[in-house]
């Protein structure tokens, strides 16, 4: 197998986004590819953040694929190069595993690759796009990822200032029985301000969402579950807010102690974040009574402590992937032998084991056979099974 890649660690996003497949754009290059070899087994996998191209070929592949992918993107070869990169053999094999357990992921044990894996696996092996390899390759990435998954932490813990803010707003949510709460979001068009927005929106949220506009950049795109309102008018509707999340590069204070007090109810409990570093959120408002304060340093104690969880879950996921790996190469080896060995089984039928062993001897190198020799003196029973 053979494998070209581009993903977030070879290209920005503007370059990845050439690189995209729709269905039919598959349906054209594969079809292009057939010219070069009849019935191509390749599988096309494009995600926001990369896209490969899997294929069962002999050699000169890659600059068939080079040339399809220059005419589809625009990009010279030459270009192509500086971003993509090449795996072949056993290096594409664990491109594969890596990729598809998550360990290759710009958030490592992200969930939705494998489902992104499986979706594409499947439409190519429904379109007869598969062979042996593929299908031994993919299914054996699909079966370790869900096996590292069940048996390690690595998908399990949370792994963003954004989950991190989502869930102590939802803890407090929970602590005050607030069921709809209003959460103005100060910086929401930054990365971090956006995650938190999109992380509210896609989960089991009921909140009103207020989000300060931008005067310079790009501004928020509006839903029924935001309103955007002008960053000068924030401290307006303060009466109404029951979380302040701020998320800003701003060199000074976005919510600061006099407007909050002059614009706060004392008789309802609010809840505070700041995320960026220098601070956005005045301290002294932590002191005031029903406001709780949560700050960059919190959470930047819970990633630490987070990571040391991760680089655990990591070295455990390895340990499996390694061991499946083992065996997807071993079965890779086996097939690839298995007409040579029907075809020469006659000629040592007669062959007793101490003969083939000599023979082994005189082919193998002492640390190769010494490996086969270990192999009979630790087996227990019979070597045939």
């Amino acid at each position: 197998m053979k494998c070209i890649s581009v993903s977030f660690k070879t290209a920005p996003e503007e370059i990845r986004n050439r690189f995209a497949f729709t269905d039919d754009e598959k349906e054209k290059f594969i079809n292009n590819l057939n010219i070069f070899s009849k019935e191509t087994k390749c599988i096309i996998l494009t995600t926001c953040n990369r896209t490969e191209i899997y294929i069962e070929f002999g050699s000169r592949i890659f600059s068939v694929l080079e040339n399809l992918l220059s005419e589809k993107t625009g990009l010279t070869v030459s270009e192509i190069r500086k971003y993509a990169r090449y795996y072949e053999n056993q290096s594409a094999i664990e491109h594969l595993f890596k990729v598809t357990c998550g360990l290759d992921s710009m958030i490592v044990g992200e969930n939705e690759i494998l489902a992104q894996i499986k979706q594409t696996y499947l439409k190519a092996l429904d379109k007869k796009r598969t062979g042996y390899e593929l299908n031994t390759i993919f299914l054996g990435a699909l079966s370790c990822a869900k096996k590292i998954k069940t048996k390690t932490e690595i998908s399990k813990t949370a792994i963003s200032y954004a989950t991190l803010a989502c869930n102590e707003i939802k803890k407090f949510m929970q602590e005050k029985n607030i069921f709809e709460p209003k959460i103005l979001i100060i910086g929401g068009s930054g990365k971090i301000g956006s995650s938190i927005i999109n992380n509210i929106l896609n989960k089991d949220f009921s909140a009103k969402l207020f989000a300060t506009k931008r005067i310079h950049g790009n501004c928020l795109d509006c839903s029924g579950n935001i309103e955007i309102i002008d960053y000068l008018k924030r401290f307006e509707i303060l009466k109404d807010i029951d979380i302040v999340v701020s998320a800003t590069k701003s060199p000074h204070y976005t919510i600061n102690y006099d407007d909050v007090v002059k614009n706060i109810s004392f008789r309802k409990e609010m809840l505070f974040i700041d995320l960026a570093s220098p601070y956005d959120i005045d301290r002294e408002i932590g002191k005031l009574e029903n406001c709780k304060l949560i700050t960059i340093d919190y959470f930047e104690n819970l990633v630490k402590n987070n990571n040391q969880k991760k680089e655990m879950a990591i070295q455990d996921a390895y340990d499996i992937l390694e061991q499946d790996l083992d065996k997807v190469y071993k079965t890779i080896i086996y097939h690839d032998a298995s007409e040579k060995i029907r075809i020469e089984s006659d000629k040592y039928k007669d062959f007793s084991l101490e003969k083939f062993m000599f023979y082994l001897k005189d082919k193998l190198d002492a640390n190769s056979f010494s490996k086969v020799v270990n192999v009979i003196k630790e087996e227990e029973g019979s070597l045939v099974r």
